[in-house]
C-alpha cells in the first residue's frame, strides 16, 4: 500500500516535469527574445556549476570519510553545490544591495 502512493508520486511528478517543459517550450517559440535572457541565464549556471566543481576535490573520501561509503565522486559534486549555492548567494546579496542603493541616488 505504501509503494502505491510513492509510485503515484513518482507519476505526479513526471507529468508536472512535463508539463512545465512543455509549456516553456511553448512559450520560448513564442517569444524567442526571451529565449536569449533564458539561454544566458542557463549559461551563467552552468559557468559556475564548473567553476565549483573544477575547484572542489574529493580527497576528503579515503580519509575522514574512510568508514563511510562516499566516493570521491560524491563528494566532489556535495562540494560544487556548497560552492555554488555560496557564489549564486553572494551574488544575489550584492544584486539586492546594488538595487537598493541605486534607487537611494536615483531620487
Amino acid at each position: 500500500m505504501v509503494d502505491f502512493g510513492i509510485y503515484t508520486a513518482y507519476v505526479l511528478i513526471g507529468i508536472c516535469g512535463v508539463g512545465i517543459l512543455g509549456f516553456s517550450i511553448m512559450n520560448l517559440v513564442k517569444n524567442p527574445k526571451a529565449a536569449k535572457s533564458a539561454l544566458i541565464g542557463i549559461a551563467g549556471l552552468l559557468v559556475v556549476f564548473g567553476i565549483t566543481y573544477a575547484l572542489s576535490d574529493g580527497s576528503d573520501a579515503s580519509t575522514v570519510f574512510a568508514g563511510e561509503d562516499i566516493s570521491e565522486g560524491g563528494l566532489r559534486r556535495v562540494g560544487m553545490g556548497l560552492g555554488a549555492f555560496y557564489i549564486l548567494t553572494a551574488v544575489a546579496i550584492l544584486a539586492i544591495l546594488y538595487v537598493e542603493v541605486s534607487r537611494l541616488f536615483s531620487k
